[in-house]
C-alpha cells in the first residue's frame, strides 16, 4: 500500500475492461493507441476507497487538448501523448507513443501481447457521498449507496500500468503486423495481391527485355547502313538513311546483297539501257535510287559514272523484286 503522506493517489483509478489499439500512423512513422481509460462504472478495488467503490461523472470532465501518457503515474517515464478523446457513456483516449527507448520498448511488449492496463489521475473538485441504500444516476447508469461521486474532474495525466489494482483490468493490442491465423477471405486477398505484383512484374520485365531488342535492332541496322556506304564508297542523303532504317530485315538483307554484288560491275550497259531501267522504277522508289544513279558525284564522268550505273542496276532490280510482290 502506498506511503501515507501520498494522499494524491487516492485519486488515482485504474479502469475495469480497458482495451488500449496500437496501430500504425503511415504519415508521421509513429506508433498510435486507442484506449479506454474509464468504462464509466463502478470502481470497487481502489486501494484507498475500498470495495464501497467510486464513481467517476463524466459530466464536466476537464481536457487538456494534450495530455501526457506515462508508465506508473507520478514520476514515471514520459511514453506518449493524448491528443482526441471520447466521454460518451465512458471515458476513451487516442494519440501516439514517443520514440523514447521506454515508450518504444512498451510498444514492442505490447506487439507481443503483454497485457498492460490503463490508469488515469481524476482531481475531482467535489466528492459526493452516498448513503447505503440510496440511488444515483451517473453516466447513464444507476448505482446504489454506499459508494462515492466524483465530480467536476480534472484530468491530470493517463497512465499504463504493467499492474493495475483491478485484477480483471484487461488490454487487448493491435499493431497492424500480419495476423498470424488469417481467414480463409485474408488468405485470398494476399494471394490475389501477390497474383498481381508478380503479373505486373513480369510484364514490366517483358516490356524491358522489348525495348532493349529494339534499341539493339536499331544500333545494329545503324551499323549495317554506316558498313554498307563504306563497301560502296557512297555517302547516303537522309531520306534514303530513313529508308533503308525503316525497311524490315528481309527487305535490307536482299538490298544490301543486290548493292554488294553490283558495287564492282564497272563496265557502262549498252546505249538506252540505263534510261529503260531507270524507266522501271517505280515512282514511289525513285528517291532511292536517285542518288545512286548518279554515282553521288552529281553526274560526274569515268569511274564513279560507271559504278553509278551498276549500282542503278542493282536499284531496279531490286525494285522489280519489290513490285512482283
Amino acid at each position: 500500500m502506498p506511503e501515507e503522506n501520498k494522499e494524491y493517489l487516492k485519486h488515482q483509478f485504474t479502469a475495469i475492461s480497458t482495451p488500449i489499439s496500437v496501430n500504425n500512423d503511415e504519415a508521421k512513422k509513429r506508433r498510435t493507441f486507442d484506449a479506454e481509460v474509464y468504462s464509466g462504472g463502478l470502481i470497487d478495488n481502489h486501494w484507498y476507497w475500498g470495495r464501497t467503490g467510486v464513481v467517476i461523472d463524466l459530466e464536466g470532465l476537464k481536457l487538456k487538448p494534450k495530455t501526457g501518457l506515462v508508465e506508473d503515474h507520478f514520476g514515471g517515464t514520459r511514453v506518449g501523448v493524448a491528443t482526441s478523446y471520447d466521454v460518451n457513456g465512458g471515458f476513451k483516449a487516442k494519440g501516439h507513443f514517443l520514440s523514447n527507448p521506454r515508450a518504444t520498448e512498451i510498444v514492442q511488449d505490447i506487439d507481443e501481447e503483454y497485457p498492460f492496463q490503463m490508469s488515469w489521475w481524476a482531481d475531482p473538485e467535489s466528492i459526493e457521498e452516498i448513503a447505503p441504500g440510496k440511488t444515483v444516476s451517473v453516466n447513464g447508469q444507476t448505482f446504489t449507496g454506499p459508494l462515492h461521486v466524483f465530480r467536476n474532474v480534472r484530468v491530470h495525466e493517463i497512465t499504463i500500468c504493467g499492474v493495475g489494482a483491478d485484477t480483471q483490468t484487461t488490454i487487448e493490442a493491435f499493431s497492424g503486423k500480419s495476423n498470424p491465423n488469417p481467414t480463409k477471405e485474408e488468405t485470398d486477398v494476399t494471394e490475389l495481391e501477390q497474383a498481381k505484383a508478380a503479373q505486373k512484374q513480369a510484364e514490366k520485365e517483358r516490356d524491358d527485355a522489348l525495348a532493349d531488342l529494339k534499341k539493339f535492332k536499331a544500333s545494329k541496322r545503324e551499323d549495317d547502313i554506316k558498313a554498307l556506304e563504306t563497301t560502296l564508297n557512297k555517302q547516303f542523303n537522309a531520306e534514303e538513311k530513313t529508308s533503308y532504317t525503316n525497311m524490315d530485315d528481309s527487305a535490307f538483307a536482299f538490298m544490301s546483297q543486290q548493292l554488294k554484288q553490283f558495287s564492282g560491275q564497272q563496265s557502262a550497259p549498252p546505249a538506252g539501257h540505263q534510261q529503260q531501267q531507270t524507266n522501271a522504277v517505280p515512282s514511289h522508289l525513285q528517291h532511292l535510287f536517285s542518288h545512286q544513279a548518279t554515282g553521288g558525284q552529281g553526274g560526274q564522268q569515268g569511274q564513279g559514272g560507271d559504278q553509278g550505273s551498276a549500282l542503278d542496276q542493282a536499284f531496279n532490280k531490286f525494285a522489280a523484286s519489290q513490285e512482283q510482290k
